[in-house]
């Protein structure tokens, strides 16, 4: 029958989005390709944008996020045991703080960002460019993990990081201060620690961001 055909040609209805999250300010802010503003839900796969001078804020359970502006974000939630919620970070810059309780990962040039403890965290990673971080662990130590190597960042320390050294890449726009290069031979990874200015942008005043627990509150830089 023609009404048969047609519901099979439309398939089954897709499964009921994941909610990851709510905005709780948007300034120049998109989900997707709609506005973002105060009270909207963030799902799982949406992509988040901010312009120039944007700026937007999400809570999740255990988690809350700052994307600044001119960055590009998509949150998925992965099929593990543990659930964890991975923030993609494909441009721009992203201040995170999670609970003792939070699962939570970021990817960033095919690199991943993880806290190391099961205490709160708070974090700021900046994309520079395909092959240039800027990570600062504003509060507890970050994990640094990109093709199989790992390196501890620890609490107060902010480090640029060039993946593939040994390949061509873009000239730096700041200056390294004590390099520490891995000994291996083959070095996938250079973290070299420079001055918190320098690392991802003036810190948030900790005692506004890091509680993601607590309901939400607009959250301002210092200046």
């Amino acid at each position: 029958m023609v009404w048969t055909a047609s519901l099979l040609a439309l398939g089954s209805p897709p499964a009921n989005p994941i909610s990851l999250g709510i905005v709780t300010h948007a300034e120049r802010a998109h989900i997707d390709e709609a506005a973002a503003s105060e009270g909207s839900t963030v799902y799982e796969g949406d992509r988040l944008s901010t312009e120039s001078g944007g700026l937007m804020h999400i809570n999740g359970p255990a988690l809350r996020l700052q994307l600044d502006a001119l960055s590009i974000l998509t949150l998925r939630q992965t099929a593990s045991l543990q659930t964890d919620v991975v923030a993609e970070l494909a441009s721009g810059t992203l201040v995170f703080s999670v609970s003792p309780t939070g699962n939570f990962h970021i990817v960033a040039d095919d690199a991943t960002i993880r806290p190391m403890t099961n205490v709160p965290a708070v974090g700021h990673i900046r994309v520079v460019n395909p092959r240039e971080l800027r990570i600062y662990a504003q509060r507890g130590a970050l994990e640094f993990s990109y093709r199989g190597e790992s390196e501890a960042i620890p609490e107060g320390a902010a480090y640029r990081v060039i993946l593939d050294p040994d390949t061509p890449a873009p000239s730096a726009s700041e200056p390294d201060h004590r390099g520490k290069e891995r000994t291996k031979n083959h070095v996938t990874f250079v973290l070299s620690a420079i001055g918190i200015a320098g690392g991802v942008g003036i810190p948030l005043l900790a005692h506004e961001f890091e509680s993601p627990d607590k309901p939400g509150r607009h959250h301002h830089k210092q200046h």
